[in-house]
């Protein structure tokens, strides 16, 4: 049941994917108002709220809170790559470097197993996140991977984090307080000066047709991601969140494949440069970083 779950949430995470693609780059172009607002649709899980929201001390509470907090740095990172580089680079580079810092943290923090195949996974998911983020036309790694890689590594933590606070509480208060985290942490990233100055500045500049279009695109975008997102969590919360994290090789394979078939219309927007050996190797890519989670679950 749990698995389940979690494939059915990489499917809506892979639809999201690409529209997060979209959206940023074609509409709003502005990473900082993408962020605050996916940052701020989150209070919408207040809904789930008569479904067993409770108290369970100060310690669950702040894990969740906690969470939330590094989901959101995690997406502040992803979105800064998303801008300029392909959602197939991103997302598979970030994914693979969750999945690995995932397995280095789990047994540490969560004291999970893990099994030996999973030396044999981390080599296959090291070389898949070389050829999705190396670009050999240009001998150089694609803008902003550093940021991918921390954005990974911030994700990883925050759901070890989930874990944890799941252990300690409900299925419904963890993953309720979890999103409130990300919610304050968009709205207290109001507090820094550049930041706050990027989002104002793009609503004076918007015309209300406009502005209008981008919050319906980012209600979509948040609705395929809360979805998302909530049946991922429901499957972390049944089952290992090393094989879970794991599982996010269906959204590596289905956002390649949506990132490919949308390049026909928005060719500038999904793959930078299409050519067959660019396209070969980002296939090579793709299945290393997919054979790798495999490995690592």
């Amino acid at each position: 049941m749990w698995m389940l779950s979690a494939l059915a949430g990489y499917t809506f995470l892979a639809g999201e994917a690409v529209l997060s693609k979209f959206l940023i780059t074609a509409r709003i172009k502005n990473w900082q108002l993408y962020a605050f607002y996916i940052g701020l649709f989150s209070i919408f899980s207040l809904i789930f709220t008569p479904f067993g929201l409770d108290w369970f001390g100060p310690k669950a509470f702040l894990a969740a809170v906690f969470s939330g907090f590094l989901f959101y740095l995690a997406l502040v990172f992803l979105f800064q790559s998303l801008l300029v580089s392909s959602a197939i680079r991103v997302y598979v580079l970030f994914g693979a470097v969750m999945t690995l810092a995932t397995t280095f943290l789990a047994p540490i923090f969560l004291h999970e197993k893990i099994t030996s195949l999973s030396f044999a996974g981390i080599i296959l998911l090291i070389l898949g996140g070389f050829f999705i983020a190396f670009k050999h036309y240009e001998r150089a790694f694609f803008s902003n991977w550093q940021k991918t890689i921390l954005a990974g590594v911030l994700a990883a933590a925050s759901f070890v984090v989930l874990k944890y606070a799941y252990s300690e509480q409900n299925f419904v208060s963890g993953y309720i307080v979890s999103r409130m985290g990300i919610t304050a942490s968009a709205l207290f990233s109001l507090l820094v000066p550049s930041f706050r100055r990027k989002i104002f500045s793009t609503f004076k500049r918007e015309k209300g047709k406009e502005s209008a279009k981008n919050l319906l695109g980012s209600i979509i975008a948040k609705t395929l991601a809360g979805v998302g997102t909530v049946l991922v969590h429901y499957g972390i919360f049944l089952g290992s969140v090393v094989i879970v994290n794991a599982l996010v090789s269906v959204q590596y394979l289905l956002t390649f494949v949506f990132s490919v078939a949308l390049s026909f219309c928005w060719k500038k927007i999904f793959i930078e440069k299409f050519t067959p050996l660019n396209f070969f190797l980002k296939i090579i890519g793709v299945v290393c970083v997919v054979l790798g989670t495999v490995l690592v679950s």
